[in-house]
Parts: structure tokens; sequence; C-alpha cells
């Protein structure tokens, strides 16, 4: 049994359900399914009353905009001893690049997807994971917060942050109950740098401010009216970048870092002193992201990397598919 159980706990939550729909499939169209298909529901039921009983027992509702930022929020909820009371819930997605033209709409959440899929050959494998955190079920999951529940959003001065909530209090629209706002880099702003986004918050400070959330700012009524008019305004443009730019989210043609992009290719071919000029690929991304403070994603500036080779702007060598694979100079 245990050799089960091992091969089990290897799946990911996507292959379970998978292999749970399958097995039931079987056990339906066995003559001896009755003992079976009783037991799956009396465990499904069990499992149902369970969940519910957490979801009673957790009083805040906290919203980030990354896995990797829910996954920091639940540890330092955990290390407070507060995990039990709270529910984290979290969007899979960069909002700051591709469109989110009426994105609360099927249609809209269905155009970004085939933008997605069009560019990133790893967005099919990673839309089919998580499917809790996947865009149609955040939408959906949002708006049926109840009214007793306290709701914290998280967030940084990031263009991907910033478009979230602004999703976000759209969703809350019809809420009657205060909205609570944590924002890092208004928290932090005494900082030399204050941080661009979660991950650059210092574990010490970070646990700290996860420990006074009950005192979170609270939205008032205009900042929440204009944040739902901020997200009109975009949700109405056919934008597909979006950068943080004096303190405000800048819709920006698709071409608009082309030539950091470059710049940092140059520089990192005079730093190496490759005689042939070529320089990997990942070595541009990481000086890229030295000089060009914003949250869009390593996947999108390799997008426009493979834009530019397509244009002749640069040459490559090596394997596609993988930024270590690879190397590019100047054309």
């Amino acid at each position: 049994m245990n050799r089960y159980k091992d091969s089990i706990n290897e799946l990911n939550e996507w292959e379970l359900r998978i292999l749970l729909n399958e097995l039931i499939n079987e056990a339906e169209a066995s003559s001896d399914s009755g003992k079976l298909l009783q037991a799956i529901d009396d465990r499904i039921a069990e499992a149902r009353s369970k969940r519910e009983e957490i979801e009673r027992l957790q009083r805040h509702v906290h919203i980030v905009f990354s896995l990797s930022d829910a996954g920091s929020l639940k540890v330092a909820l955990s290390q407070i001893g507060r995990r039990h009371e709270n529910k984290v819930v979290a969007f899979n997605d960069l909002f700051s690049i591709g469109p989110i033209k009426h994105l609360e709409q099927p249609e809209g959440q269905r155009n970004r997807q085939r933008w997605m899929l069009d560019r990133f050959s790893p967005f099919r494998v990673l839309n089919d994971r998580n499917r809790e955190s996947q865009l149609d079920h955040m939408i959906e999951e949002i708006k049926a917060i109840p009214q007793e529940k306290c709701i914290i959003v998280w967030c940084s001065d990031n263009s991907h942050d910033q478009t979230g909530v602004r999703l976000v209090m759209h969703l809350l629209k019809d809420r009657q109950q205060p909205v609570q706002l944590v924002n890092f880099s208004e928290s932090l702003r005494d900082m030399t740098v204050p941080p661009i986004a979660q991950a650059y918050v210092d574990p010490e400070v970070y646990r700290d401010m996860v420990s006074n959330y009950e005192n979170a700012r609270h939205l008032s009524s205009r900042e929440r009216q204009q944040y739902m008019a901020e997200w009109e305004e975009l949700s109405n443009s056919d934008y597909e970048l979006r950068l943080w730019q004096g303190g405000e989210i800048k819709g920006s043609e698709i071409e608009a870092i082309d030539g950091i992009i470059v710049s940092a290719a140059v520089s990192a071919v005079q730093e190496s002193g490759d005689e042939e000029g070529f320089v990997k690929a990942g070595t541009v991304v990481a000086k890229v992201f030295e000089h060009f403070n914003q949250v869009i994603g390593d996947g999108f500036i390799e997008y426009r990397m493979w834009s530019l080779i397509s244009n002749g702007v640069f040459e490559f060598r090596g394997l596609p598919g993988a930024l270590y694979q690879y190397s590019i100079k100047l054309g």
C-alpha cells in the first residue's frame, strides 16, 4: 500500500482530479459498483463538511497577486499562530502584460488566454495547474466572498499588483462592508529603495507587518470608487503592456522595452569580453532587471527578445526553449 501512497503523493492536483474521475467512471461501469460509489459519496460529503467548517472559522480573506506571495503569507500567518482563522486566495497571472480588455467577462478571459498561448509555450501547462488560482475561478470566488468576512488586499507599487487591485475593487463593487489594503511600497516608503514587490521585503519586516494585519488601512468609499473608475479605463483599452510610472499605470506599446533589451545585451557583451559578441540569453534578461524597475516577468522579456531575433536585430546560437541553452548577439 505504501507504493500507492507514494505514487499518489507525487501527482499534481490536476492529475489527481483526472485519476479520480477515471476511477469513478470505471466504478460506474462495473457490475459491482454500489459499495465503491457509496464510499466515494461518503468521502466527498465528509471532505465538504470539513471545508465548510474551516471556512466558517476563517474570519479574514487575504487577496494577493501571485502564488509565491500567497505561500509567504501563509507561512507568516502560521508563524504568528493565526493561520486557521485566515483564508489566502491568489491570482496566478501577470496583469502587467497581455490584453485585459473586459477581463471580468468570459470573452475577455478567452481573448487573454489566446494571447498568452500564442506567445508563451509553458502557458498551457501552467494554465492546467493550480485551478483554484486561475482567472475565471478567482473572479467568481472574490465576487462570492460573504459580507461578514473581512477582506485584506496585499500589493506593492508595480503595474501587475496595481492592475490587480483595480480589478478586485471592480469585482467588489457591490460590497457594503469595508475593504482593507496593505501596500508594501507605501508602508516602507522611508526605505532608501522602497520595495516594488513583496519579494523584496525583509523577512523580519514582513512578518511584523503580517502580525498587524487587522490594523490594515480601510479604503474610503472615494478611494474604492477611484479604483473602480481606473479599472473601467484600463478594461476599455487595447494596450498589451502596462508599466508603473509616476505613481500610475501607463499603457504602453508592446515594443516599449525593446531598446532596453538591446542596451542590456550590449552591456552584457562588453562585460563578458566574448570575441564573437555572443552572450547567454539569461544574462541579458538579468541585466534588463538590473536597470528596469518593473514587474513584467522574464517570459515577456524573452518573448520580446525573440521578436528582435525575428526582425534581425539579434542573432542566436544554441537551442531555443530555455534561457541558459542559447546565446544572442547583435545582428
